[in-house]
């Protein structure tokens, strides 16, 4: 399977505490999270905006990551610093993914940007 590329866009409510949260969510991550994640990223283009740049190796990536981070406290203190605004998905959308993201009640948030039809990664 293709790898995905994921950009989750935040509104922030506190920029000093969403810092804080995804400086420490990032680095468990990295030491804990799933061996799928292929590079974790985030960004603050404006105070009171945050963006994740996530590259999963494939669905089942992307799937088994937010199983495992979702109760995390790092996780909670993000949830707690933000409000989640998009999640763009880039790659192929499996039924797993779909059952995910029904369950978390945020389809009306993801915008599929579809599979690739042509280009290269090195």
């Amino acid at each position: 399977m293709a790898e995905i590329t994921v950009v989750n866009t935040y509104s922030l409510r506190d920029t000093a505490a969403f810092d804080l949260a995804v400086a420490a969510l990032a680095l468990r991550v990295r030491g804990e999270g799933h061996p799928g994640v292929r590079s974790y990223r985030f960004f603050r283009p404006a105070p009171e905006e945050g963006r994740a740049l996530v590259i999963y190796a494939g669905p089942d990536a992307w799937v088994g990551h937010h199983d495992r981070i979702m109760d995390w406290p790092e996780m909670a203190a993000l949830r707690v610093s933000a409000d989640l605004s998009e999640i763009l998905i880039f790659g192929e959308i499996t039924a797993p993914m779909r059952d995910w993201i029904g369950r978390m009640g945020v389809a009306a948030k993801v915008r599929h940007q579809g599979e690739p039809v042509a280009g290269f990664q090195r």
